[in-house]
């Protein structure tokens, strides 16, 4: 039959894990909002790299509009200068050049088409970059009220617990193994303390030697000679 020295052993180490579990819930909150405002930010990243882009095609697309006036100012000249032809050569070479520059003009004017709806498009794309990033600020202000809820209630619980913890401690002899104890809190969490079944350390499966196991249905405080952590054994109702 158990001990009521194990049994305080194995209350202790329920009370560590519920603890770990409690503090691991508190600290998800946290995370999530970290992990949603990352999305933002990247989200926002997208949203500058898009605009960066639009001004790219705009300014593209006011250079080539200001070429095709240039090149449609260049044609108007030269069909003045047809009035003023001195013979049918000068007349031809001038047609020639109407003919030239009227040809760059239209595609010039196709380029430019093309070139405005490349900015249609690309703003049409920041729209929806833009949209994604107010769906992503509504879900994160979702997860902060969600969050903000919780949170009242698992610190209550952590600082119940806290003190269960304190209170169950006592089974803890004092002097060197409440420092063991404490070191191994402290660094392994829930972990520091092990139930041993069949006589395996459940932490490390190593086997423990037949004077640790009788020092174990004795209740004592006894460290896993692999792993150091603290064990404790509870009988089954068959034994």
């Amino acid at each position: 039959m158990a001990t009521d020295t194990s049994l305080a052993y194995q209350h202790l180490h329920e009370l560590l894990q519920q603890m770990a579990d409690a503090e691991n819930m508190l600290a998800h909150g946290p995370r999530r909002i970290a992990a949603a405002e990352k999305k933002i930010a990247a989200a926002e990243q997208e949203c500058v790299a898009q605009k960066e882009q639009i001004q790219k095609l705009k300014r593209a697309t006011d250079e080539a509009s200001l070429n095709l006036k240039t090149r449609e100012a260049a044609v108007q000249k030269h069909k003045l200068r047809l009035n003023e032809a001195g013979s049918n050569k000068e007349y031809a070479i001038i047609q020639g050049q109407i003919n030239t520059e009227t040809l760059a003009c239209a595609e010039l004017e196709d380029e430019v088409l093309a070139m405005l709806a490349d900015v249609d498009a690309a703003e049409t794309v920041l729209t929806e970059l833009q949209q994604a990033v107010a769906d992503l600020k509504q879900k994160l202000a979702e997860i902060k009220a969600e969050v903000a809820e919780r949170e009242p209630g698992l610190n209550a619980d952590v600082a119940r617990l806290n003190d269960e913890i304190k209170a169950a401690e006592k089974v803890i002899p004092p002097g060197e193994a409440m420092g063991a104890y404490k070191r191994l809190k402290a660094s392994e969490g829930a972990t520091a303390m092990a139930k041993v079944e069949d006589a395996y350390c459940t932490e490390c499966n190593t086997l423990s030697t037949s004077q640790d196991v009788v020092r174990l249905n004795l209740g004592e405080f006894v460290q896993c000679r692999a792993c150091g952590r603290i064990q404790y054994t509870v009988a089954s109702e068959a034994d």
